[in-house]
């Protein structure tokens, strides 16, 4: 919001400048100003809104996938637990989600899929199966040994 704002009041400098030095305004330059204008109001409303506590709760991903799974999260939070967030917890938890995903939003997805497999209250990095992960391992080292085998033996 604050890169918004401040391209915004650029822009309106930067009009006041040429109605300096031309001493009148075309209508390229009242579309952009009114632009301009429109964008420093709606960040006085958000800054109001912050100071009010009236904050809006902002995805980290504008995606419908993530959109969809973020309020199947919501969902599964509300029928398991008789949660419902408020406005700022929200704001955490999707901060959580995406530092914990690493700003991958398939990532973050498969994480919320993952808590709501396994019924947890919260979000936790990715958990190999560490059984599966053994029965690899050990393909893995049984192939190894045969190889060794044929090619000594």
């Amino acid at each position: 919001m604050n890169s918004k704002f401040i391209k915004a009041f650029s822009a309106i400098q930067e009009l006041f400048h040429e109605l300096a030095d031309d001493g009148k305004i075309d209508p390229e330059q009242a579309t952009r100003f009114d632009a301009a204008q429109k964008d420093i109001v709606n960040y006085h409303t958000w800054v109001q809104n912050q100071l009010d506590g009236n904050i809006k709760v902002e995805l980290p991903w504008d995606d419908p996938e993530f959109e969809k799974a973020w309020k199947l999260w919501r969902k599964f939070k509300k029928e398991q637990f008789s949660f419902t967030y408020k406005p700022i917890g929200e704001q955490g938890a999707l901060k959580d989600l995406a530092d914990l995903s690493g700003g991958n939003m398939k990532l973050a997805i498969t994480i919320i899929h993952q808590s709501i497999k396994k019924g947890w209250r919260g979000f936790f990095a990715i958990r190999e199966n560490t059984l599966t992960k053994k029965l690899v391992d050990n393909r893995n080292t049984d192939y190894k040994q045969q190889l060794l085998n044929r090619l000594g033996g």
